[in-house]
């Protein structure tokens, strides 16, 4: 008789123990399984991958832009590093740093999208995260050309690279992909308002985004695929493209990273070729891209550093810096933006749904209109650029010159000046 007695305590000991030992365990204070759920999933995933479309982040926007990218394109100067990029010698460290520090950052986050989601591109949180994964590695390509792409999966340190035609392709199918997906979200759904910094949780603005960046991509894989190219910008067209400055993409932020690196590192200037073009085509816009500089005897108040140019020493009071606050928007493409990639377009012979001059000035327009500047007659200027001089430092003088002008002129077909 013992032996049963002894069983059944087992049992009830047991039972008593699991029957409702959820509740037991609960942390009173803490939140259920199903109100996570409730929640927008990948919301703080899609806030990462967003800080890196241009990044943030002083470091990777530094490492990833502006000594190299920003320089060779005439737009900015680095005082510190003139013996670096500029005479084509980077250090090892600064060639490997977005590989090493940004690109495995996107897989961080863009993984755990992709597990949340199941890989459903129903998921509309997916499609979103994958426009900006497209949106940052579009960029690490035109820098590193092939890289890891179509093949990557987690866990996984040895990867095929795409080459980068197949890599262009590969990005343009994924958008289009995300953006069917994107266009069937509802338009009154904010659910992620609150994990949006470009448009307050709008998908429909997101589409535009995403069809403008497909132009972009179309437009610099046109001369290695001319005809993929073609088919991507008449759909990215056909689709919508951000067309008006109230569209345009922009990172809401208090840290901007061209800010820090200008005013309180003193690592960035403008660089001299833009700011001799400007100042050559009396440029309006001046005041809003350039802080001023006094004290010159050309009487130019908008004075960039020259890139490339010998070490010599010069004072870097002497140089305009870029006109931004720690609050200022990061611009990721504009409706003017958007505009010169249709006129190129239009040049290739592609629908863009009018002709190439009407586009370029529109271009220009909007460019005026985005910055508070009026026209006037700037599309009729016909002045050129002329041989930098640089009183302060002559040993910065360059015989280039240019004769590229704003106003329309047409050789042959072909498009002879632009800006």
């Amino acid at each position: 008789m013992n032996k049963y007695i002894l069983y059944l305590i087992v049992v009830i000991i047991f039972t008593g123990c699991t029957k409702n030992y959820k509740d037991f365990n609960r942390d009173p204070y803490g939140v259920t399984e199903e109100e996570i759920n409730r929640l927008p999933q990948g919301g703080n995933q899609l806030i990462e991958l967003q800080r890196l479309v241009l990044p943030e982040q002083e470091n990777s926007y530094q490492m990833c832009f502006d000594l190299f990218a920003t320089g060779y394109a005439g737009y900015a100067s680095q005082p510190k590093f003139r013996v670096d990029y500029p005479t084509y010698n980077p250090r090892t460290g600064w060639v490997n740093y977005p590989l090493d520090d940004t690109y495995p950052k996107i897989y961080r986050a863009y993984y755990e999208l992709v597990k949340l989601s199941k890989g459903d591109f129903d998921k509309y949180y997916l499609a979103w995260g994958t426009v900006l994964r497209a949106g940052i590695t579009h960029w690490l390509t035109d820098t590193y050309g092939p890289l890891p792409y179509s093949k990557m999966k987690e866990g996984q340190f040895s990867v095929q690279y795409d080459s980068q035609k197949d890599l262009y392709i590969n990005i343009c199918e994924d958008l289009k992909k995300s953006i069917e997906s994107l266009k069937k979200v509802d338009a009154n759904d904010r659910q992620y308002s609150s994990f949006d910094l470009v448009y307050g949780g709008d998908m429909r603005k997101w589409v535009k985004y995403a069809n403008s960046l497909l132009l972009r991509i179309a437009i610099r894989m046109s001369k290695a695929a001319p005809a993929e190219a073609k088919s991507y910008a008449e759909y990215a067209v056909a689709g919508g493209l951000i067309s008006n400055n109230s569209e345009n993409a922009k990172l809401v932020t208090s840290d901007n990273p061209v800010f820090k690196l200008s005013f309180s590192w003193g690592d960035s200037k403008v660089g001299a070729d833009i700011t001799e073009y400007m100042n050559a085509f009396a440029d309006a816009r001046r005041e809003k891209y350039f802080t001023p500089v006094s004290g010159r005897t050309s009487g130019k108040q908008f004075f960039g550093l020259r890139f490339g140019s010998p070490n010599v020493n010069f004072d870097v009071a002497d140089y305009s810096n870029p006109n931004v606050s720690a609050n200022s928007p990061i611009m990721w493409i504009s409706a003017s933006e958007v505009a010169f990639l249709k006129a190129e377009g239009a040049l290739n012979n592609w629908a863009m749904g009018d002709d190439a001059k009407k586009l370029y000035e529109d271009g220009i327009r909007l460019s005026f209109e985005q910055n508070g500047v009026a026209l006037g007659n700037y599309l009729s200027n016909t002045e050129q650029r002329g041989n930098f001089s640089d009183e302060r430092t002559p040993g910065f003088n360059s015989s280039f010159f240019s004769a590229i002008t704003i106003n329309w002129g047409d050789a042959g077909g072909q498009r002879k000046t632009t800006l």
